[in-house]
């Protein structure tokens, strides 16, 4: 169990921890749908115990205890989760043979993940987030929060499938394991008891999660963090006496795959006065490059809306570097977004990104050049 204080807490979950009242109260209520907690203390001595962090954020918890809620059983279909998931359900159901794979497969195969999310975080090899300055944190920030928020969704998106949001569509898991010699094989096949294994497995990797936030903290990149987690993962089942029936079986870990099966089922609208289809529900009025192109357009925009909370948080605590205008970094904050999602070889993504923080350095200088001549010119008048 972690115990934070009021600061530590708002860092970890992204909240804004300068409220007070009931307005850090709505903050709060933020917090619970990514971890459970308890509440201790009071006013400066409060902490907050983490009894649990959710691999997947819970849905909201609505105020009218013992009523049914207004929006209860709606689906908001034009949310992020929603359209992914359509997408997905579009391009892979079918009724040829599953082709069952891992939800990264999914990610790189719809094409929502760009080469330039690599390079990017190269940039940042071997550095600490609190060395970095102003125009770099943001950079940091957004990139680690934009792998959080597309990992978030798919599995948002996976299990709208799975609850049977779209009539005709199912989705199908398997649950994989690899071994220690680098084969793999669906664990209901090779393993006597899977479940046993899992669960122990399960337990392993909660550890080793908590081990690694120990160490390094919040502050890494999703692919990152989870490269650690399996490192510490495979060692303490290989060293700790209580997963040694995990070693026992040579496991080096799970995952699941997925599969989609079935097309969504559609009703046609005819007018028949008119004597004309209207189109209104065609699937396919659209190509699935299309679709996806459609889908990351709304997401990078929506990641551009929640850049602008971050940056006034950058701004208000004061932190120093390059470019601490709210203006310029909003024309950066587009730019860095239009960047990260683009497909460039690591030469010309260097040159790129070189040249989108000077652009951003040198407006900067421009900006405060006139401002200081102008208040020149206001003294001498």
């Amino acid at each position: 169990m972690e115990t934070l204080t009021k600061k530590q807490f708002a860092d970890t979950w992204g909240l804004n921890g300068s409220l007070n009242g009931s307005k850090w109260q709505q903050e709060e209520k933020k917090a619970q749908r990514l971890c459970r907690y308890e509440k201790t203390g009071k006013t400066r001595g409060i902490r907050y115990n983490i009894l649990e962090v959710y691999d997947i954020p819970k849905e909201t918890i609505h105020g009218n205890t013992g009523k049914t809620p207004h929006n209860k059983g709606k689906l908001d279909k034009s949310s992020l989760k929603y359209q992914l998931a359509k997408l997905i359900a579009i391009t892979f159901g079918s009724n040829k043979l599953m082709d069952y794979q891992t939800k990264n497969s999914y990610m790189q195969i719809l094409g929502i993940t760009g080469w330039n999310i690599k390079h990017m975080e190269n940039v940042f090899d071997n550095t600490k987030y609190h060395e970095l300055n102003t125009a770099d944190k943001y950079v940091f920030k957004q990139l680690q929060n934009t792998q959080l928020s597309l990992n978030r969704l798919i599995l948002e998106a996976f299990d709208l499938i799975r609850r049977g949001t779209f009539p005709g569509v199912t989705l199908h898991e398997q649950l994989f394991v690899a071994f220690n010699d680098e084969s793999h094989d669906n664990a209901d096949d090779v393993l006597d008891e899977p479940e046993v294994l899992y669960s122990l497995y399960k337990q392993a990797q909660a550890e080793a999660k908590q081990n690694i936030k120990n160490e390094y903290g919040t502050s890494m990149f999703f692919a990152t963090r989870m490269n650690l987690i399996n490192c510490e993962c495979q060692e303490l089942i290989e060293s700790e006496e209580r997963y040694q029936l995990l070693n026992d079986n040579d496991i080096s870990y799970f995952y699941h795959k997925y599969a989609i099966d079935g097309v969504i089922e559609t009703q046609s609208t005819y007018d028949y006065e008119a004597l004309n289809y209207d189109g209104s529900d065609m699937l396919e009025a659209y190509s699935h490059e299309e679709m996806t192109d459609n889908f990351m357009l709304k997401f990078i925009a929506h990641r551009k809306e929640t850049s602008v909370k971050h940056i006034d948080l950058l701004i208000k605590k004061g932190i120093s570097g390059d470019f601490l205008n709210k203006g310029i970094m909003l024309k950066f904050a587009d730019e860095v977004l239009d960047l990260m999602f683009g497909n460039h070889d690591t030469a010309l993504f260097n040159k790129l990104y070189a040249r989108l923080m000077e652009d951003a350095k040198r407006e900067y200088r421009a900006d405060l050049a006139e401002s200081v001549t102008q208040g020149l010119s206001e003294l001498n008048w």
